[in-house]
């Protein structure tokens, strides 16, 4: 990630001086070469936790008093995790990988939460890739609501602009499953023009609209044949989800998450332009407290049931966090060959799942478990292959420890502090 900031940064910097023309016409917006600056890696965890603060922002407002947690104290006592030969502590995660949060959950109960990098419960972090799990989320959400009918209903059903696109003859779930046939990165992971300059040109400078941009890709492959990681993908389904909802993906990720699942605190999702006619980038920079993040990991765990009630269709999460093509399955998609994909989550060999975004930001889930892990990072690169296995390594250990019933000092219900 750290090439990726200094190739976005220099690229934001240079269409400001190349477009100079341009801005006669279109102003770019005031804080556009602040928005170039916070990609330098010297910003890394500034940006990382108030990216909000410099870019164009809807709220996503929760709604009464928090639902509380309830916090097990003692749990995780003594416990530790092999990597290489040496035993681990979660206090290395913070001098080993960059951790600025970790908050980690057993049948829905806290059994640990720290926080460093001068971050805190009240503090948002930005999402990067691991927003697309939301996006596609929201999706389940529209087919349980009666407004999307299947995942196999092609996406020109509700997108009609899509006829005559690469996007002709896609499906919902192909889009989902990054296997839509559309070229986009077309080297691969450093290569990473596309991304720079899909991000630049929308939530940066605001020169074009997310959702055009990311119709205008050439096809490459026939659609469901192949894997091809691709964050303008996202933006493709929140479209989806805000046209057949008639709301803005803000709004209706408020009705149909944030509100019934009583998160602790707002959430902001950066726009594609700034106002009323801004779109929310449906594959990076949504912001929000690792609590909530968390509380969604939950949910999700509990196959889209909070309180009683069935947000998402019954199958939906036992469909969507499987891999079941040949081409997304352990080994195929990911230089980790534990992972593969599903519905806009990764699938990992072990049999648990996570929404994953650049720089180690993580939300692993083990149903079989009751096990979820909320971890906000500031990784010197997006992908960091030590790091990676390390967390796996973290990962597998607490699902050993956590198989046995715990047997703990004490027990306190508390509310999340605002």
């Amino acid at each position: 990630m750290r090439l990726f900031l200094i190739a976005l940064a220099a690229f934001v910097i240079g269409a400001l001086a190349a477009l100079g023309a341009y801005r006669a016409v279109v102003p770019f917006p005031n804080d556009a070469l602040a928005r170039a600056n916070a990609f330098e890696p010297e910003n890394r965890d500034w940006f990382f936790q108030n990216a909000s603060e410099v870019f164009p922002t809807r709220t996503v407002a929760r709604g009464g008093p928090a639902q509380p947690f309830e916090a097990v104290e003692g749990a995780l006592d003594g416990f530790t995790f092999e990597y290489e030969g040496r035993a681990r502590t979660l206090e290395d995660m913070y001098t080993d990988m960059e951790t600025a949060g970790l908050i980690i959950l057993h049948e829905g109960r806290i059994l640990h939460e720290s926080y460093g990098r001068g971050a805190g419960p009240g503090t948002r972090f930005t999402t990067f890739s691991l927003v697309k799990s939301f996006t596609s989320t929201l999706v389940g959400a529209a087919v349980q609501d009666g407004l999307i009918g299947d995942v196999d209903d092609p996406l020109t059903k509700y997108l009609p602009e899509l006829e005559g696109t690469a996007y002709d003859g896609v499906t919902i779930r192909h889009a989902m499953q990054m296997s839509s046939g559309v070229a986009f990165d077309k080297e691969g992971w450093p290569d990473a023009r596309d991304t720079v300059e899909f991000i630049t040109d929308t939530a940066v400078i605001g020169k074009r609209r997310a959702f055009d941009m990311a119709a205008a890709y050439p096809r490459a492959a026939e659609p469901g044949t192949k894997f091809n990681y691709n964050t303008a993908e996202s933006q493709i389904l929140l479209e989806l989800v805000r046209r057949v909802s008639g709301e803005t993906a803000a709004a209706y990720m408020e009705r149909k998450v944030w509100r019934p699942l009583g998160m602790a605190h707002d959430a902001g999702w950066i726009l594609d332009a700034p106002g009323q006619d801004g779109a929310e980038i449906g594959g990076a920079f949504f912001n929000a407290s690792l609590r909530d993040w968390a509380r969604f990991g939950q949910f999700i765990e509990q196959d889209g049931v909070w309180n009683g009630e069935q947000i998402l269709p019954a199958d939906w999460v036992a469909r969507a966090t499987v891999s079941d093509e040949p081409h997304l399955m352990h080994g195929e998609v990911h230089p980790n060959e534990q992972r593969g994909y599903a519905w806009h989550w990764w699938t990992i060999a072990d049999g648990g799942f996570t929404a994953s975004g650049a720089n180690g930001q993580t939300l692993y889930i083990h149903q079989d478990q009751d096990l979820v892990v909320a971890r906000a990072s500031a990784w010197p690169e997006g992908w960091v292959a030590e790091y990676d296995a390390q967390s796996l390594a973290l990962f597998r250990a607490l699902g050993e420890w956590l198989d046995e019933p715990i047997e703990t000092a004490s027990a306190e219900e508390v509310v999340l502090a605002e």
